[in-house]
């Protein structure tokens, strides 16, 4: 009698192990497909894939571009969807030679259309920035020589001797948005005095 009742006691305690062992191995697994999951969703949601383009980071709020300093543009809000259209080296800077105000220009393209991206510069410029809609434009002296034509729709905005503007023109597949920033050039330092010595 009393083997019988201690072989009993080993099936049942080996019952339970084989069962707690079989209980660990599932939540294991469940655990480690939850993490690989999250892993995943992760991933796509940052839009980390080995075939993206590393300088744009796609995240639910958004996306970042990093930009190098000579692709950086003049200080404006680009438009989220938008990608830039890098000059070639026929296009470099102009020489600061001459006495007119220097402009900085950055292009980019979007797939969207014109008036969607209008609206959105109209959300998200400063109020010191006025919209002028296809015809002749008011453009202050700086901007007379841009590339801002009379079908664009520009915003201008002009901050003290600082003018800043907004062109979109209607391509074939979507909207050229052109970022542009006058400066004016520092004053030429005045020539030193003799020194008495001389």
């Amino acid at each position: 009698m009393a083997k019988s009742s201690s072989a009993s006691d080993g099936a049942s305690s080996s019952k339970s192990l084989l069962f707690m062992m079989l209980a660990m191995t599932c939540g294991f697994s469940i655990l480690l497909g939850g993490a690989l999951l999250m892993t995943s969703r992760v991933i796509n949601a940052l839009g980390l894939r080995a075939g993206s383009d590393k300088t744009t980071v796609r995240t639910p709020l958004g996306e970042f571009r990093v930009e190098k300093a000579r692709e950086v543009g003049p200080g404006l809000p680009v438009y989220p969807a938008a990608a830039l259209v890098l000059r070639g080296s026929a296009d470099a800077h102009v020489p600061l030679d001459d006495d007119r105000p220097q402009v900085m220009a950055s292009t980019y393209h979007s797939n969207a259309s014109r008036e969607f991206v209008a609206n959105w510069y109209l959300e998200h410029l400063s109020p010191e920035f006025a919209r002028q809609d296809s015809g002749p434009k008011k453009l202050p002296p700086a901007l007379r020589d841009s590339q801002i034509s009379d079908d664009d729709i520009a915003f201008v905005g002009e901050r003290g001797d600082q003018v800043r503007a907004v062109s979109l023109a209607t391509e074939d597949t979507g909207t050229k948005i052109t970022l542009l920033r006058s400066f004016t050039k520092p004053p030429a330092p005045a020539p030193a005095p003799p020194s008495p010595t001389q």
